[in-house]
């Protein structure tokens, strides 16, 4: 599973309210209780608009999310949507 495809950021500096303007975002490190995320370099330069995980009717298959609680490994963590 490829896992930055779950990560997705739109650098275009308006709502993004097109899921084509949403481009995949490299996990580059994480630990129990973060991830780090790099936008692609096509963002350079561009104002960040956001950044979202599971944000798809049907993000990933069973038991296969990039993300876990830290309480209940069972249960994936909840779609994130952040706008700066």
């Amino acid at each position: 599973m490829n896992f930055n495809l779950i990560f997705k950021v739109c650098c275009q500096g308006t709502q993004c309210r097109n899921d084509n303007l949403w481009i995949s975002a490299n996990i580059t490190s994480n630990d129990a209780l973060s991830v780090t995320v790099k936008a692609p370099d096509g963002c350079n330069s561009k104002l960040l608009y956001g950044i979202r995980y599971l944000w798809l009717e049907t993000p990933c298959l069973f038991k296969q999310a990039a993300i876990y609680s830290s309480t209940d490994s069972n249960l994936p963590s909840p779609p994130y949507y952040k706008v700066f």
